[in-house]
């Protein structure tokens, strides 16, 4: 098992980055990898509740599935 930190610097919904990093996390995760997700910049506006754009996915809940399976987030 490893040890992988990922930092993520893109605001939510300007691009695929945080689509990117759920799924390499959730991949992480699921080989039984211990992750640490770490929001930078303008990165963090990942991690508000509430914060969606319309027709796209949550990464609310992304971020939230990711902690529920023992991933650690810093801010």
């Amino acid at each position: 098992m490893k040890q992988i930190t990922i930092i993520l610097g893109s605001p939510p919904y300007s691009g695929q980055d945080v689509d990117t990093v759920l799924g390499i996390a959730q991949a992480a995760l699921k080989k039984g990898h211990g992750l640490t997700v770490v929001g930078s910049g303008d990165g963090t506006y990942g991690f508000l509740k509430g914060q969606r754009a319309s027709g796209a996915p949550s990464a609310e809940q992304g971020f939230a599935d990711l902690i529920t399976k023992g991933a650690r987030i810093d801010l």
